[in-house]
């Protein structure tokens, strides 16, 4: 008689079973949306006080609650058979490879009650891309520790020689957006390249 090593395959009762297949297959999905959503940038917004923002009926109310509405996407960047680029979203079904490159729109919109004359965007650089040169709009801020914010290209002294620090070394990026009305969306966006 021979016997069964449980040990090897723990799941080896349970395989023949219809509901051990569905528990499997939504594990899978799990662990592939998780995989795609931590390619994601995390977004960050503040929006200047000086902004004139009108209250609830209560004068005594000294709330200046800024409200926008924030949207992240990824698109895996390629070349159809004209040469013409394409933007395909990223979703549990893509596999990314290293020196894909993805492109990250973040979107804005201003859901106070009065327009926004300044809103600061940033947006975090995932860990397992470097940034590339095409960031849109036209100067924003970098940031090679999260925190410290300046006008790209960021420089820094090595060796006593001043130099630019290389975008791989980016971990955020940050645009001031003047003139934001109600209900306007304003975009972001920059391309990076996974590691």
């Amino acid at each position: 008689m021979k016997k069964s090593n449980h040990f090897a395959n723990p799941f080896s009762a349970w395989s023949g079973h219809r509901l051990f297949h569905v528990f499997a297959g939504t594990l899978v999905g799990v662990m592939a949306v998780t995989q795609a959503s931590a390619m994601l940038p995390t977004p960050e917004q503040t929006v200047d006080n000086s902004v004139a923002i009108q209250s609830n009926a209560n004068p005594a109310s000294t709330s200046t609650a800024q409200a926008v509405n924030s949207k992240i996407t990824a698109s895996l960047v390629s070349v159809d058979a004209n040469g013409q680029e394409l933007l395909v979203p990223v979703n549990a079904n893509t596999r990314l490879q290293s020196g894909n490159v993805l492109e990250y729109h973040g979107y804005f919109t201003n859901t106070n009650a009065d327009r926004v004359r300044k809103m600061t965007v940033t947006m975090s650089i995932p860990e397992q891309v470097e940034l590339l040169r095409a960031v849109s709009p036209d100067f924003p801020y970098g940031s090679a520790d999260g925190n410290t914010f300046a006008r790209m290209p960021l420089r820094g002294r090595v060796d006593n020689q001043l130099q630019e620090i290389p975008l791989k070394y980016y971990k955020a990026i940050r645009w001031d957006l003047e003139g934001v009305g109600l209900n306007d969306t304003v975009v972001v966006k920059y391309r990076a390249r996974v590691k």
